[in-house]
């Protein structure tokens, strides 16, 4: 009985310590992701365009490398989703489409809302 207590509050450690990390990881990367968009907006608002082109460069590389990590912590789709948004804003940069480039900067945002609201470790996403 005492063994099997042990291993039942060794067990239920672990699997909270794994499910904080990866909470943290995810916030960490999705934190970064609104970072680096935050600057290029600043940098495209402030008529630096090749600046906000290497920033959404380094947000896409950053999505990237983080990507197969991410796929064990989080839906494909939601991935999938701000992803996209960031191929779309370089697209809309180059184009020089100030509008569609705020439209997307902002489809960034909320996917990255979205993401982590439907990752977060809450009663709601318990089931």
């Amino acid at each position: 009985m005492r063994r099997t207590l042990i291993l039942t509050l060794a067990v239920l450690a672990c699997a909270l310590a794994v499910c904080g990390i990866s909470q943290a990881t995810l916030n960490d990367t999705v934190e970064s992701a609104r970072q680096l968009r935050a600057q290029a907006l600043l940098a495209e608002n402030g008529g630096d365009a090749e600046r906000a082109g290497a920033l959404l460069t380094q947000l896409a590389q950053l999505w990237q490398d983080k990507a197969g990590l991410m796929e064990t912590l989080a839906s494909h789709d939601a991935l999938h989703d701000v992803a996209a948004a960031i191929a779309e804003a370089r697209i809309c940069l180059e184009c020089r489409d100030h509008d569609d480039f705020l439209r997307t900067l902002s489809e960034v945002e909320m996917s990255l809302d979205h993401l982590k609201d439907e990752e977060a470790v809450r009663w709601e996403n318990l089931y």
